[in-house]
């Protein structure tokens, strides 16, 4: 089977063509949206997963500085590059302190226990977070513009903000979480004019994302391929559907014209028919001055076949009279029964003597036949009236009603004969 006949239903029927490219457009929008829906659910799910990462270490931090601050601070020996918190000083606390065996022990108030833990984990390559305020103590906790923008946005009621951006040519996530006043932040935090509740401002966490950046893009091309290939496979078996949906109803509305055209009995052109054709030929014959003669034939005491027989073996003599007729014809000659045992040949480019040479083959060819039905068998004969196109024939109708005449006259005469006019 060659792609011009897979194709060939779809060339020559606009209505499926544009069926198909419909379809396919629905199609094609359905899977992209299902594609596209899944796509941005994976995606949701990766960030709400890397976002509860933060928000984790964002509270255990929580967690870790009310620990700290539910003993004002907690003491640790200062040894070689531990340095005090000069910031203590400034709010009118002393930081270091001496114990009795010597040692000098310092101050380590939440906020610089914060730093130092992220400045370990940092360096394990874990994450990165560090208190960021509008109204700093320490210059380190300064925000950047994300941070900034993070804090403006608390104070208008917003809880968390998050996003992921470029750092030095690595992926990273951004998350901030605000901090709010308690008891045991006043005792730093009173002068720079907060109260208990205030948003005094945030944690901020930064978590590397190389990975979750890669595994989107995957998801991503993954996403591409499998849609393309599922549109791909379903436009193929639509295409094939349609195609085979098409070729069935070709052929179904070939046998409907073929039925329309056709006699069911014989098999031949039926009067509708063969009376259209002889309309073309004889408009054709009168344009190009080609002969054009018409035969007409009929099955002899055809009514004394069907009473002394019945109507099946009648039946049987015009189907083989059918075959007969047919036999003796060239590849151009037109046949059709036009009612009854009554049969029209049109004979295009054939003089009278041509024809009555035709009908004269023909009565022989079914003089010859015999026709058996069982026990049954019976010959019989047929008379036909053969005229061609002259001048004077105005129209199709006049040369079929002057072939008729010769028929009459071939009855009159005894039946089983030509009688040309």
């Amino acid at each position: 089977m060659t792609l011009r006949t897979w194709l060939k239903p779809l060339e020559h029927t606009r209505d499926v063509r544009m069926f198909l490219v419909a379809i396919s457009i629905v199609v094609t929008i359905s899977v992209i949206t299902i594609f596209a829906f899944r796509y941005f659910t994976i995606n949701r799910l990766l960030m709400q997963s890397i976002k509860q990462e933060a928000e984790s270490f964002a509270s255990l931090i929580v967690l870790t500085r009310h620990w700290n601050a539910q003993y004002g601070g907690v003491y640790v020996e200062k040894r070689p590059g531990v340095e005090s918190n000069i910031f203590l000083r400034k709010l009118g606390i002393e930081p270091d302190i001496r114990a009795t065996d010597g040692r000098v022990l310092t101050l380590r108030n939440p906020a610089i226990m914060t730093r130092e833990i992220s400045d370990l984990a940092r360096r394990e390559n874990i994450v990165t977070f560090h208190m960021v305020s509008l109204k700093n103590l320490n210059p380190e906790n300064r925000p950047d513009a994300f941070e900034q923008n993070a804090l403006e946005r608390f104070e208008k009621g917003e809880r968390t903000v998050w996003k992921i951006e470029e750092q030095t040519g690595r992926a990273v996530f951004r998350y901030v979480q605000p901090l709010i006043v308690e008891a045991s932040c006043l005792q730093c935090h009173r002068q720079q004019g907060y109260a208990l509740g205030d948003i005094r401002g945030g944690i901020s966490v930064i978590r590397p994302a190389d990975g979750l950046v890669a595994q989107m893009r995957t998801n991503r091309n993954q996403i591409i391929i499998d849609s393309a290939t599922t549109i791909g496979i379903l436009l193929a078996i639509l295409y094939f559907l349609t195609w085979k949906l098409t070729v069935r109803l070709d052929e179904a509305q070939a046998r409907l014209r073929e039925i329309a055209v056709t006699d069911d009995l014989t098999g031949l052109k039926n009067r509708r028919y063969i009376m259209g054709q002889l309309e073309k030929e004889y408009q054709r014959a009168v344009r190009t001055g080609f002969p054009l003669s018409v035969i007409v034939i009929d099955i002899d005491h055809f009514k004394k076949v069907n009473d002394t027989y019945g109507h099946a073996f009648g039946d049987l003599v015009l189907q083989m009279a059918s075959r007969e007729m047919e036999g003796a014809l060239r590849a151009y000659d037109l046949l059709g029964r036009i009612g009854g045992e009554e049969f029209i040949i049109a004979s295009p480019g054939s003089t009278l003597d041509d024809a009555a040479g035709l009908a004269e083959r023909i009565c022989s060819r079914i003089r010859d036949s015999t026709v058996a039905n069982g026990s049954q068998k019976s010959r019989v004969t047929v008379s036909a009236g053969v005229t061609s196109l002259s001048e004077q024939d105005a129209r199709a109708s006049t040369l079929l009603g002057r072939a008729d005449e010769a028929l009459y006259l071939a009855k009159q005469q005894g039946r089983d004969r030509v009688v040309a006019i």
